[in-house]
């Protein structure tokens, strides 16, 4: 084994991965505002000047907006990509999907042995507004996003495996770009599943959980190719 140079992190790269994370998972969806310049320096512990260089990435990257004045602030743009660029990371996105199914098909499975009554009633509050939202005349796709991300997370870590949550937000990280850039509407089966593995996790049913969440990966799978097919088609 051979060593080498041991490199050091600029700060504000870790402050960007914590930012662009956020985005990515949906805790910021288009349209929101980040907190401001200090707000983030408080909460993360540096300087505004480290804030402010993480930010400029973020601008330079389309995935945010600095506006001046006192109703300006650091806003989340709307994804874009082209339509060439999607097809191309199709393969990318069949990795990403692979890993999913490994680490959630588990993640499901262990939840369902290990979960408590405080992880069922957070679960519960979770699964009533994904409900809500999937039925809404009006519902935004970012408030999708953003409630059906936390669901997973949720159940990552009522598996009470640290490595296996960690994995599990690195795989819905993962899925943000550029697949949020042409989901314009909610899939009609995005919330399909739910139902079956909701209850699956709340009765305690691991192998039933397990298959579940195969199913939902591979639901997502096969909307994910209907949506590369469809803007391919468009952009002839």
């Amino acid at each position: 084994m051979s060593l080498g140079p041991v490199a050091t992190v600029p700060a504000y790269e870790l402050v960007l991965e914590q930012l662009r994370r956020s985005i990515y998972l949906g805790h910021f969806g288009p349209g929101d505002r980040l907190p401001s310049e200090r707000e983030l320096a408080q909460q993360l512990g540096v300087s505004r000047t480290t804030v402010r260089e993480a930010v400029r990435v973020l601008e330079g990257a389309g995935l945010v907006d600095v506006r001046r004045g006192s109703t300006g602030g650091i806003v989340v743009r709307p994804p874009s990509v082209r339509s060439s660029e999607l097809r191309q990371r199709l393969r990318e996105f069949e990795d990403l999907l692979d890993f999913r199914l490994a680490v959630e098909t588990m993640s499901a499975r262990l939840a369902a042995r290990r979960r408590t009554g405080r992880d069922i009633a957070a679960l519960q509050w979770t699964f009533t507004r994904l409900e809500a939202i999937a039925t809404a005349p009006e519902a935004e796709v970012s408030e999708w996003m953003r409630t059906d991300s936390e669901y997973h997370m949720l159940i990552a870590r009522a598996a009470r495996n640290e490595r296996i949550a960690q994995a599990v937000e690195e795989a819905r990280a993962g899925m943000f770009m550029p697949i949020g850039a042409v989901w314009g509407r909610i899939e009609t089966r995005a919330h399909s599943m739910h139902a079956e593995l909701h209850a699956a996790i709340c009765n305690g049913e691991p192998e039933r959980a397990a298959a579940a969440m195969e199913a939902h990966v591979e639901e997502t799978r096969a909307d994910i190719h209907a949506v590369v097919r469809s803007t391919g088609h468009h952009a002839r």
